[in-house]
């Protein structure tokens, strides 16, 4: 769809502290507030792409984030893991069911082809130092977190997948996310991180 360039979207706005580097399109709507980016590399954040703000384009890009949020929320679930930690556990493709808060503290591991959905009823937090790891054909273009509220993604993390969040996502400091950072109605807040928007399934499009 229209948002598979960019890296991050948000509502309200995306702000930066630190020096962070963006790899992806980014669009803000029907804000139009960015801080904390500059043209020069290793000032604070670097954008290698362009910036929607306020733009159809922008708006075009939140409207496929928004459609493909509600078809990840009702897609068929393969496994409950209510109250489950995402730590320690190794995943196929499927369609994974949080009836509330979901965390990750630890190794996720993520192994095969196939599209991965992780339908979140509330909030998503990544711990510090937590890892997803890919392996056997597994890629961050495949996989979508349906995020009911808001995402935490904590000090020094590795991230992968597509976060479709309700509202906002913050992301503290040294966290390296291979795809795409989508906050519908919040802001996003970056502080010295690393972006890197990555080639789309169609799932959830």
């Amino acid at each position: 769809g229209s948002a598979a360039s960019f890296a991050v979207l948000a509502g309200s706005g995306v702000s930066n502290a630190g020096i962070s580097y963006v790899f992806g399109n980014l669009a803000v709507y029907p804000s139009i507030a960015v801080t904390g980016f500059s043209v020069t590399v290793g000032i604070d954040g670097y954008l290698n792409g362009t910036q929607q703000l306020g733009t159809p384009t922008a708006l075009e890009a939140k409207l496929n984030v928004t459609n493909a949020y509600n078809k990840c929320m009702g897609a068929p679930v393969s496994v409950d893991y209510s109250g489950t930690d995402l730590g320690g556990l190794t995943l196929t493709k499927g369609v994974y069911k949080f009836g509330g808060a979901a965390a990750l503290t630890g190794i996720l591991t993520l192994k095969g082809k196939g599209v991965f959905i992780f339908q979140i009823a509330s909030a998503l937090t990544i711990n510090g130092g937590s890892q997803i790891i890919l392996t056997r054909g597994a890629t961050a273009g495949c996989i979508f977190w349906q995020v009911g509220s808001s995402a935490t993604l904590g000090l020094n993390s590795q991230f992968s997948g597509i976060i479709l969040a309700y509202t906002s996502i913050s992301v503290a400091t040294g966290v390296h996310v291979s795809g795409s950072l989508f906050a519908q109605n919040g802001a996003v807040t970056l502080i010295s991180d690393i972006i890197h928007v990555r080639p789309r399934c169609m799932a959830c499009h």
